[in-house]
């Protein structure tokens, strides 16, 4: 099949790599798939705390990895290895599974086991209602990229600049391309092809089948978040305060956003829904952009960096910053609807799911928020 027509098929697929409508789940980096960032419906603010988890009673270990939420579970990785499942209801854990080496990124739940990176380079499958190991594979680089899956492969990047696909139930290596620099953002799959950014300011469309590589587009400067598909194009932040939007072939640039302040890097990985791309940057604000025009719609300040990727449910935006707050915005104007404070710099991606909102912070403690009237 040539390109063009591959992608036209992407194109009418794209509205599927959001959270399906019969999925209350949330079992991946941006719900996985396209990484839009789509969540099912949350309860609308005011929230509460239904419970906070220490990573550690006497020394917790920071989360800057997402959580993910599959079925009665959450499940979220600490910087000092611990890799954790918590009963959704009563924030207890279940098991705790301990790497030498911290985690970064957050898991992705498949088929009862859960697959995560750590920043030695060793990638774990874990068994899900155990927390036992089933199989580890050393990529000998910091994984700082979480994975994403198409079937039973497992797709991720990491800092010696490799992209790896493994047999989810063995390990076994299928196929290994090569990036020109470090590849620290999650492969966005559509319709067998992994879309992977990376700090070689490129974006790669790479067959997870056979690993050929069909494109690689320039970004224009190195591109630390992943790309998130929708209907009218690829999108993804880059380091000189840019947001570009790419044809779903990769080979053209259909419009760029340059309105973030002092051309600060936008770290986070953008989220699309209703027509409306949401990222975050270090300018300090969270920016809502024309998914058609790349025009500003709004932009919300914070008092911190945001490097939290944001989540989208129900016309709602959730996203973290480095001031310690959880926002929850309007997705079309922008308007705050309410914010939580956590003890210290939120910079995970808050996850939405069966019916809560779960985020860490830095400090260790992972939070789960549900609606005041549920």
């Amino acid at each position: 099949m040539r390109i063009t027509a591959l992608f036209m098929l992407m194109a009418v697929a794209a509205g599927a790599c959001a959270a399906p409508a019969s999925s209350a789940d949330w079992p991946a980096f941006h719900n996985g798939g396209g990484l839009r960032g789509v969540g099912a419906p949350v309860g609308a603010p005011p929230m509460k705390v239904r419970w906070t988890y220490f990573t550690d009673e006497t020394e917790p270990a920071g989360i800057e990895g997402g959580a993910a939420i599959v079925g009665d579970t959450a499940y979220a990785g600490d910087g000092a290895g611990g890799l954790h499942a918590v009963d959704l209801k009563t924030g207890k854990a279940r098991w705790v599974y301990k790497s030498e080496n911290g985690f970064a990124t957050t898991p992705l739940v498949l088929n009862g086991r859960v697959f995560i990176g750590d920043i030695s380079g060793v990638f774990h499958c874990v068994s899900a209602d155990k927390g036992e190991k089933v199989w580890a594979v050393d990529t000998q680089s910091p994984i700082k990229a979480s994975s994403n899956a198409l079937g039973e492969r497992i797709v991720f990047g990491n800092d010696g600049a490799e992209i790896y696909c493994l047999d989810a139930k063995t390990g076994k290596e299928l196929w290994k391309a090569t990036a020109g620099d470090r590849v620290n953002a999650t492969p966005a799959i559509v319709n067998g092809l992994a879309l992977v950014s990376g700090c070689d300011a490129k974006l790669r469309g790479i067959d997870v089948q056979t690993g050929e590589e069909k494109f690689a587009a320039d970004l224009g400067a190195l591109a630390p978040g992943a790309p998130a598909v929708f209907e009218g194009g690829i999108v993804v932040g880059t380091d000189s305060g840019r947001v570009v939007c790419l044809s779903l072939d990769g080979q053209k640039q259909l419009w760029a956003y340059e309105e973030v302040d002092d051309k600060a890097m936008v770290y986070a990985s953008p989220a699309v829904a209703d027509g409306v791309v949401v990222v975050g940057a270090r300018d300090r604000q969270v920016h809502g952009i024309d998914a058609n025009t790349g025009k500003r719609l709004w932009a919300h300040k914070t008092r911190g960096d945001v490097e939290s990727s944001a989540a989208v449910s129900a016309g709602r935006v959730y996203v973290g910053s480095r001031d310690k707050k959880l926002y929850v915005l309007d997705l079309k104007g922008g308007k705050p609807l309410w914010e939580f404070t956590a003890g210290r710099s939120i910079l995970s991606s808050p996850a939405v799911g069966q019916g809560v909102v779960i985020f860490g912070d830095t400090d260790g403690s992972l939070f789960c928020l549900e609606p005041v009237q549920n």
